[in-house]
């Protein structure tokens, strides 16, 4: 199993699968891997072997609504 992994202090805009995974909170590559075209979109640069995924697409997967919420509904 390949674990996923978080950089130190900042996450870049384009990730391969292990940051991505770990970006979105999975336990593994494999794992988010399992939920890629369902929950989580597919990679935006897919050449050959390569593949990768846009953080403002991984956020709009995690928080559709951009992450805004209506305080008062909470209250």
């Amino acid at each position: 199993m390949r674990p996923a992994a978080i950089p130190a202090g900042s996450w870049p805009r384009r990730m391969p699968v292990e940051l991505a995974a770990g970006y979105c909170g999975e336990a593994s590559a494999e794992a988010f891997l399992r939920r890629v075209g369902k929950e989580y979109p597919l990679p935006r640069v897919a050449e050959g072997r390569r593949r990768l995924w846009l953080r403002d697409d991984l956020d709009m997967a995690i928080a559709p609504d951009g992450g805004h919420r209506d305080l008062a509904e909470e209250l």
